[in-house]
């Protein structure tokens, strides 16, 4: 029993610290929204460069992981200024590369 109130004080002690991140731009909610703005993208310009699948982006270089390796997005998806988390220009610009990348492997399916 004790031990049971003990994990939930601990759960409600990280949910209290987590709120004020939460509020801000770049919150957990922001970063899940680039994820899956650049997801189908990423996975098509990962495997097109031989490196798998994609796994994640890292905001502050404007890099994929693509199969434990680095791959440089492109200027047109994240400019390489830094960044600080996900923002809605950031989302916006990722969601556009992500759409043109899936037109142009749907027009290679074709030939």
């Amino acid at each position: 029993m004790c031990r049971n109130i003990s994990n939930m004080l601990l759960v409600l002690f990280a949910v209290i610290l987590g709120l004020p991140a939460s509020k801000g731009e770049g919150s957990a909610i922001n970063f899940w929204e680039c994820y899956r703005a650049v997801y189908v993208g990423g996975n098509i310009f990962c495997q097109q460069r031989g490196y798998g699948n994609f796994e994640s982006l890292i905001y502050g270089t404007c890099q994929l992981v693509c199969g434990g390796k680095l791959v440089q997005l492109p200027e047109d998806a994240c400019s390489r200024g830094a960044h600080n988390g996900c923002t809605q220009e950031l989302k916006n610009s990722l969601l556009k590369w992500s759409t043109d990348m899936k037109k142009v492997k749907d027009r290679l399916k074709k030939i």
